[in-house]
């Protein structure tokens, strides 16, 4: 074995670091460790340029480094050259955590870190030696899957030699180079993968390592940009301001960036090496401007700690990228509408407005799986934080949707760039027009996926109306079956605000239930009948019977209702000119009404805003 290729594939759609590439680290270590074993090594990073499958399929053995969303593409790659009879070893986050779904595709799957791993599969390869004996490591016997224990995490990070960027394809072309510091985040964001893939030990390399590893990068690169890839930079500031220090001392002061917590801006030293050191922009995770998903997320934040560090980072002349997460159990369109008007009334800089995804390894994904929750589809390829693909309990995905890409495509408006320009800061005024350019790439190159999100919420009030739905049939009448709880006003005001025509009954349907009651008990007049007659009374008067199903009511009733909706077939199949029933299911607790309304008012408009204004009106009435 001689020839060792690495493939890091792109993503399936256009993303917000298409345009300045930072190259994940994983591949190039793993190259790295192996050329200094001696081994011929390349690395293609498939963001920069192209990958030469003529060296591919000339090689010994091929490693491709994935996460969720390109692991469509690794997917692809690795059949390919796997049927090409060269071996395919597969790493990174998400085949640690699927590492099933991926010896579908590949020969092994390194899960975790994989610096000693690599090197011993090498070499067990070379002398067809004992899988078993390789921790960390997955792979195939006799079709039976085997997964050796895991491999301990490196305590000693200096032992890594520094990434050496000239294995990489194009290399000279990465004006971004990355640096990391440190492994592992002691926090539980709950849906992050981090902990579970470098663990909850905050491991560090030495001020000595990481100095001269900014310095090999400074002499032998075209380096423009660093990038400390650590989750957190400032999370041990004793040691991270040494590093500014060193840094300033030996004048290795490249334009910089890292990812830190807000903690950072209230340390005053700390800004001032920041500021001395040439830190250009940092990226912080303030995730939500709602307590309540905060609390969700796990995380130990709030708004008064974003604003300050928004101000306090700006008074140092340091940029800040803002990345949000947006869609949990708890959020809404005006949640999503206000982190936007946030995001810019703060003048963050530049920002990420990203949709909650359940990422493999994430506390996120694992309750959804436990829970049976069901994704909106099934291609890893959109798993990448900018589309829908689950149902939050306060809003549809085609809402969460469509109000981020409007909230991203507001924050980047023509008015921001222009404001850039006109106090001269050209740098800033191009970022903003890429991201602008950016988000208007990929609205148009998921158009398809955007229909299908509107199409499958359509498709769920088709479900409620049982036929095409006609909006000129313009009146209900709310048939509540229960004394107990009325939830009649509520929904009389929903129906009002979307300018819909109530008919009020002679007879309620309650009160008939309660007079046949006796009868119902014994049986002796069918629940068919009781509706028909009910329904045949409003014949010609009104198109739609809403029927309120509330948790909490008799249980005759729930006898009736449990056959009601084969009892509204028959109807419809021979008695169509009756009006037509609609079933409500009301969560008293308000929990998850939202979304019901909103298929029930595309019944009678396209218009959302409209719906929802009118969904905020009848909430009044209810509370």
């Amino acid at each position: 074995m001689k020839k060792i290729i690495f493939i890091e594939p792109k993503s399936a759609h256009v993303h917000v670091y298409q345009k300045v590439v930072f190259p994940r680290l994983g591949s190039v270590l793993l190259g790295t460790i192996l050329k200094k074993l001696g081994y011929e090594v390349k690395v293609f990073i498939e963001e920069i340029g192209k990958i030469d499958f003529k060296q591919v399929f000339d090689s010994d053995l091929v490693g491709i480094s994935t996460i969720t969303p390109t692991a469509p593409g690794s997917y692809q790659y690795a059949r390919m050259i796997k049927d090409a009879g060269i071996p395919v070893v597969m790493g990174g986050t998400h085949v640690t955590f699927q590492p099933d779904e991926a010896l579908a595709y590949a020969d092994y799957v390194v899960r975790g870190e994989g610096e000693e791993t690599i090197v011993e599969l090498v070499e067990c390869l070379e002398k067809n030696g004992d899988l078993s004996k390789i921790k960390g490591l997955s792979y195939k016997d006799g079709g039976k899957i085997i997964h050796n224990p895991p491999r301990e995490f490196i305590k000693n990070l200096d032992d890594i030699p520094i990434p050496d960027y000239s294995i990489v394809n194009d290399y000279k072309k990465l004006g971004v180079i990355s640096v990391s510091t440190s492994r592992g985040c002691p926090f539980n964001c709950t849906f992050c993968s981090v902990p579970a893939f470098n663990g909850k030990v905050f491991r560090t390399c030495s001020v000595d390592r990481v100095i001269e590893e900014i310095d090999t990068h400074l002499r032998n690169l075209n380096m423009n940009y660093l990038f400390f890839t650590d989750d957190i930079f400032n999370y041990n500031k004793k040691r991270a301001k040494e590093i500014l220090k060193r840094m300033i001392e030996n004048k290795l002061t490249p334009l910089w960036g890292a990812q830190v917590r807000h903690e950072a801006s209230r340390d005053e030293e700390m800004m001032e090496l920041m500021r001395k050191a040439n830190c250009d922009r940092v990226f912080v995770g303030f995730e939500s401007i709602n307590p309540k998903t905060l609390e969700l997320y796990n995380k130990k934040e709030c708004i008064k700690n974003i604003e300050d560090a928004v101000k306090t980072l700006h008074k140092y002349r340091i940029k800040v990228h803002g990345m949000f997460v947006l869609g949990s159990d708890e959020d809404n369109v005006e949640t999503i509408k206000k982190t936007g008007e946030f995001a810019k009334k703060l003048d963050i800089d530049s920002v990420q407005f990203m949709i909650l995804t359940p990422l493999p390894g994430s506390k996120f994904f694992n309750s959804f799986i436990s829970e049976n929750k069901n994704f909106i589809t099934q291609d890893w390829g959109v798993f990448d934080g900018v589309h829908a693909v689950h149902q939050p309990k306060k809003i549809t995905p085609y809402e969460l949707q469509i109000e981020v890409y409007r909230i991203t495509k507001k924050f980047y408006s023509w008015a921001s760039i222009l404001k850039m320009v006109i106090i001269g800061d050209i740098y800033e005024a191009h970022i903003k027009n890429t991201a602008r350019r950016i988000t208007k790439k990929w609205i148009k190159e998921n158009n398809n996926y955007i229909k299908k999100l509107k199409d499958d919420l359509y498709s769920e009030v088709k479900k409620i109306v049982g036929y095409h739905i006609s909006r000129k049939k313009k009146s209900v009448t709310i048939a509540s079956i229960s004394k107990t709880i009325d939830f009649k006003n509520t929904l009389e005001t929903f129906f009002k605000e979307l300018g819909i025509k109530i008919v009020d009954t002679k007879k309620e349907l309650a009160n008939i239930l309660e007079e046949k009651h006796t009868f119902l008990k014994k049986e002796k007049i069918k629940k068919e009948k009781i509706l028909y007659e009910y329904l045949e009374s409003l014949k010609g008067k009104v198109d739609f019977v809403v029927i309120p199903i509330v948790k909490d009511f008799e249980k005759y009733q729930i006898r009736f209702i449990s056959d009601i909706n084969e009892v509204s077939k028959s109807f419809k199949s021979g008695l169509s000119n009756l009006p037509h029933i609609i079933n409500l299911d009301v969560d008293i607790e308000m929990k998850s009404l939202r979304e019901t309304f909103i298929k029930i008012g595309l019944i009678f408009t396209n218009d959302l805003n409209k719906i929802r204004r009118a969904y905020l009106k009848a909430l009044a009435v209810a509370v």
